[in-house]
């Protein structure tokens, strides 16, 4: 049974590694396996960011003060609102992990007809969503047809300079976390509306931002999202009274060590280029943390698990 059959049956990488482990006593190593990025510009996706961010008043405020409160693009194409739609989401309970799920499926699945199938009454929200999807919403194709070719030039600038890092940053990334990887492809979507971007099981949906390194930090952030053990983190901050905030200072952290050997530096010494060094007004404790993670950058093995870094941070944090 070969590699190549097994990834065609899409065996989870767990299991792959498993079936390809040598047995006990063998010398031979098994290098960690990765999963393939795929990126994405899709319409039916950008729809739905489309109509999530200009109706982002309507849903849950994880979501409109966060990725979708991108008020530029909202008052930018206030006059596409419908206030019927308007009403219908005030209405509609939406939860985020709701939210979250269906554009997952809307990234993973292969057409509108699909998700149909899967979605079709099983939530207010969705059947929302689906009727507007499936109908097209005002104003959409005009700006879609604008969207599309930039996105998709984007698309190809990014994947030129990403490609050939792509599984040096995920091996990274799963020795960082001491964790592996169990899933053979992760789809990332360019989405124009969004503030920033989400991470979501094996999916990946952001912004295209104007500087490629700092978008190379961007994406790596988002597969930190994907992979670190972050419940680990916050059960151990919020049992010693310390903010559970600091978990995305964590998650950060390990995406800055994974990629900053791969981001060029500016031509002119003097530009700061901000979004690649975890940001101290954003991150809590970086100052603090900063020189933990890079000593465990440097050596992972000295640590058994990602509970004993874990259990060094909320030391430093106590002191």
């Amino acid at each position: 049974m070969t590699t190549c059959y097994l990834l065609k049956c899409r065996i989870s990488f767990g299991h792959l590694h498993g079936l390809l482990s040598p047995p006990p006593g063998l010398s031979e190593i098994v290098e960690t396996l990765v999963p393939r990025i795929r990126f994405e510009v899709n319409g039916l996706v950008n729809e739905f960011c489309h109509v999530s961010v200009l109706y982002s008043e309507c849903l849950p405020l994880e979501l409109s003060s966060g990725m979708l409160g991108n008020k530029v693009y909202t008052s930018r194409n206030s006059q596409l609102r419908q206030n019927s739609i308007l009403r219908e989401l005030q209405k509609a309970p939406i939860s985020p992990r709701s939210w979250y799920a269906f554009a997952r499926d809307l990234m993973t699945t292969g057409g509108l007809e699909e998700v149909v199938s899967d979605w079709k009454d099983r939530e207010p929200m969705t059947n929302l969503f689906l009727n507007i999807l499936s109908q097209g919403s005002n104003g959409w194709e005009e700006i879609w047809g604008v969207t599309r070719p930039r996105l998709e030039e984007y698309k190809r600038r990014f994947e030129s300079v990403w490609n050939p890092i792509s599984d040096l940053v995920l091996s990274r990334l799963s020795e960082l976390s001491k964790t592996e990887w169990m899933t053979d492809e992760i789809p990332v979507h360019f989405a124009d509306c969004l503030n920033g971007g989400f991470a979501w099981h094996d999916s990946i949906a952001f912004a295209a931002l104007p500087d490629i390194e700092v978008q190379k930090k961007f994406l790596a952030h988002e597969l930190s999202e994907l992979i670190t053990p972050s419940r680990l983190v916050e059960l151990e901050l919020k049992r010693e009274g310390l903010d559970p905030g600091v978990t995305h200072t964590v998650v950060d952290m390990l995406a800055y060590f994974s990629v900053k050997d791969f981001i060029e530096k500016p031509s002119h010494p003097n530009i700061e280029r901000k979004g690649v060094i975890p940001n101290k007004n954003y991150y809590p404790k970086v100052e603090e943390l900063y020189q933990i993670f890079e000593d465990y950058s440097k050596n992972p093995s000295a640590y058994d698990d990602f509970g004993s870094l874990v259990k060094k941070l909320v030391q430093r944090l106590k002191s």
